[in-house]
């Protein structure tokens, strides 16, 4: 599992999400299709985010309850 339970996908994406977001009003009134490509980008990596999040959790979900068993090695009779 890991420091970060197997959310690193999440991690990264939430954080350029965040930058994103928080570019969003510096270039507001730059230029009309700066505005348009933070329109698009935004809300897409925000999905992006909650897609991550969620087939992360059910991933755990699934794992955590498997029926996986040992293997065990068969012994020699000496």
């Amino acid at each position: 599992m890991g420091y970060w339970r197997n959310h690193m996908a999440t991690i990264i994406t939430a954080a350029f999400a965040t930058v994103l977001t928080a570019m969003w009003p510096a270039f507001y009134n730059f230029a009309p299709l700066t505005n348009f490509i933070f329109i698009m980008a935004v809300p897409i990596t925000w999905f992006m985010v909650l897609t991550c999040w969620l087939s992360q959790k059910s991933v755990d979900y699934t794992s955590k309850y498997s029926h996986a068993h040992d293997v065990h090695q068969k012994k020699k009779i000496e």
